[in-house]
């Protein structure tokens, strides 16, 4: 019922399936765990009046991240990844979320080593936890960072991979963090050469954030770049 129409997931949400539901979060049993509760839950999510009424259950919250840490199945974890790339909608809930105990870490372990549609999910939960302008210090600790710097090889995460770290190298000391390390710089370059016009377009914005919040030493690296002669010339013809 909750896959399709917003009457059914208002209806459902309405009915007290929340409470019900998250509690299944801990089950010994996968199929109750992956099917029965978290997919019910992200289902519910779709309904943009039933993100609050989620994140405000007292313990929901804790207890999606705790599927996406030890969930029994790859499934559960990835559907618990998208449902917290759904709630992460909300500008309201990505302070919570990134507080959340191992939410972020989590998220950045499943963008390396997920399934292709757990990465994308996990990539877009990063995206907009990116947004919020208090998020750069746990995307450090959690390794969320080096995480979006190495799917920067992944052709279908690239593009939202770059976007995020466009948005955090606004903070100086993540640029300077990220461009110690030549991989990131050559990602990105890489990117500005192969990539689809949107993914190009992000590299380019996460070079130039490097560029200005990094100071003389990136843009050093980035200059010296062997493959980045002529590369800006070939892209604006």
């Amino acid at each position: 019922m909750a896959k399709t129409g917003k009457e059914n997931r208002s209806f459902i949400a309405e009915g007290g399936a929340i409470p019900a539901l998250y509690r299944i979060f801990r089950s010994t049993n996968p199929v109750a765990q992956e099917n029965d509760a978290l997919t019910a839950i992200l289902n519910i999510s779709i309904h943009d009046e039933n993100k609050r009424k989620i994140i405000e259950e007292n313990g929901c919250l804790e207890l999606i991240v705790y599927v996406l840490r030890y969930g029994l199945t790859t499934e559960a974890r990835e559907n618990a990844a998208a449902t917290l790339f759904s709630l992460s909608a909300v500008h309201d809930f990505k302070k919570m979320i990134v507080d959340e105990h191992g939410a972020v870490a989590a998220l950045a372990d499943l963008l390396m080593q997920g399934s292709p549609r757990g990465k994308k999910d996990a990539v877009m939960a990063l995206f907009n936890l990116s947004t919020h302008p208090e998020s750069w210090s746990q995307m450090l600790n959690m390794e969320a960072v080096s995480s979006l710097a190495g799917a920067l090889r992944d052709e279908i995460i690239a593009e939202e991979a770059a976007g995020a770290l466009t948005l955090l190298m606004r903070h100086h000391i993540l640029a300077q963090t990220i461009t110690s390390e030549d991989t990131a710089i050559t990602n990105l370059v890489g990117l500005m050469k192969r990539g689809t016009p949107k993914v190009k377009e992000n590299a380019i914005a996460a070079l130039q954030e490097m560029c200005r919040r990094g100071g003389l030493n990136v843009i050093q690296n980035v200059a010296k770049m062997a493959m980045f002669s002529g590369l800006i010339e070939t892209i604006l013809l």
